[in-house]
């Protein structure tokens, strides 16, 4: 995600021109902050979204991803070197993440899909630094990559059936 790329004055992801997207922007939501995922991402979450399946402007999704963080355990005594040295170079991580897609999708104003997707990835390491970060942005690039390909599958329409009850046809 990145706060770059605004449209001026907006605050709003500039559109790329000559590209058709099913989801213009999807916003990712953390507690009272919102980030705008980057064009990679973007990209991944519209790949499976056909032309064809859901022709643009007729169609228009609308999507955002609401983050969680939760603390797992109690401070332990591996904890107590922060209390004591606030600048300890090891912290220990031990959180769950949980990131929830929410997708609409419409044409001419009708609703044709919706969807609701949950992930979650528990984290647990004694790191410091950059090792840390690299490990935090790891587990959400892995949620990404399950999100979307969650929404690549509800969106192919080879699919047109509850999978539970493909033995009824």
């Amino acid at each position: 995600m990145t706060r770059g790329d605004f449209a001026e004055g907006t605050g709003q992801p500039a559109e790329q021109k000559g590209q058709a997207r099913l989801f213009q922007q999807i916003p990712l939501i953390l507690g009272t902050d919102t980030l705008w995922l980057e064009q990679d991402l973007l990209s991944a979450y519209n790949s499976d979204a056909t032309q064809k399946a859901y022709p643009q402007p007729e169609c228009l999704g609308t999507a955002q991803i609401s983050a969680q963080v939760r603390q797992n355990g109690e401070t332990g005594a591996e904890s107590l070197p922060l209390v004591l040295f606030p600048f300890w170079p090891i912290q220990p991580v031990d959180e769950t993440w949980t990131y929830k897609l929410k997708a609409k999708i419409e044409c001419d104003g009708a609703v044709v899909k919706q969807v609701e997707f949950t992930e979650e990835e528990t984290i647990q390491a004694t790191l410091y630094g950059k090792l840390r970060s690299d490990l935090l942005n790891q587990a959400s690039t892995e949620m990404h990559r399950k999100l979307s390909h969650r929404l690549a599958f509800e969106l192919d329409y080879r699919y047109n059936a509850d999978l539970n009850s493909v033995s009824d046809y």
